[in-house]
């Protein structure tokens, strides 16, 4: 698979924070934690002898016993903090544990990595109290790194970037990626209607108000039927029904979780 140029471009970019950063943010999505840390990053961070902390972003869109489990495997290996730019959780406690890091260092900067979506600039707006980076519901919004000061002595890089080459319809199933950019949106809804099934069915009964179906094609079905997403002479509107459930999921009105 040739590696396209954007990606290119935001991995010169990752590597380039990974290297002028003392310490690294990697924001996540509470929802499916495991699969939107990057390990890459990690293990360059590790490489590179810097401090990374794991933000657990979008923790208001899970259970708080889910919360727990999560955070206490992740510990084994790095700090973490449980997060909600929306709600302003861990904002303090971030602080504090950035501000621990600058009075052994005089000086830090702190890189802002993880996934398109995940909410990096709204963590990044979420302790600078203001709105600094762009924040969007669609993935990549921000261009470019900027430099923001939080304190005397404590330096953000924001970045678009993440170090991944995967294909864009496994990046839609992690919210990743904008639904209409896909050239099959409904083999992609498939996919994950199949992932959602196995691993949080109980989250497409409240949202669609549909009774489970185990075969993905027919959950794919009920949920356009009740949406009444229809085309000419009556026959679902596969495409727009898959597009809205994977931006449903891309907008955290899909309360699905899972590890």
């Amino acid at each position: 698979m040739s590696k396209p140029r954007e990606w290119l471009r935001e991995k010169s970019i990752a590597k380039k924070v990974l290297k002028d950063a003392n310490v690294i943010l990697q924001v996540v999505d509470a929802r499916i934690p495991f699969e939107t840390r990057n390990k890459v990053v990690e293990q360059l961070a590790k490489g590179r002898n810097k401090d990374l902390i794991i933000i657990l972003n979008k923790s208001d869109l899970v259970p708080k016993n889910f919360l727990e489990k999560i955070k206490k495997e992740i510990e084994k290996e790095y700090p973490v903090i449980v997060f909600s730019a929306k709600n302003n959780k861990g904002v303090k406690e971030l602080l504090n544990l950035l501000r621990e890091y600058a009075k052994k260092k005089k000086i830090i900067k702190v890189g802002v990595l993880g996934y398109p979506n995940v909410g990096k600039s709204s963590v990044i707006n979420a302790l600078k109290k203001k709105k600094v980076a762009t924040t969007s519901p669609k993935p990549g919004m921000t261009r470019g790194e900027m430099l923001i000061k939080l304190g005397e002595d404590i330096f953000l890089i924001d970045t678009p970037g993440i170090i991944t080459l995967e294909l864009p319809e496994d990046l839609a199933q992690k919210g990743a990626w904008i639904p209409d950019k896909l050239e099959d949106p409904v083999e992609t809804a498939i996919k994950f209607l199949e992932k959602v099934i196995e691993k949080s069915p109980e989250s497409l009964e409240k949202t669609y108000k549909v009774k489970i179906e185990n075969d993905p094609v027919k959950m794919l079905e009920k949920i356009g039927e009740k949406l009444n997403y229809k085309i000419s002479g009556g026959e679902i509107d596969y495409e727009r029904t898959a597009k809205k459930i994977l931006w449903d999921w891309l907008k955290g009105n899909l309360k699905a979780y899972w590890i």
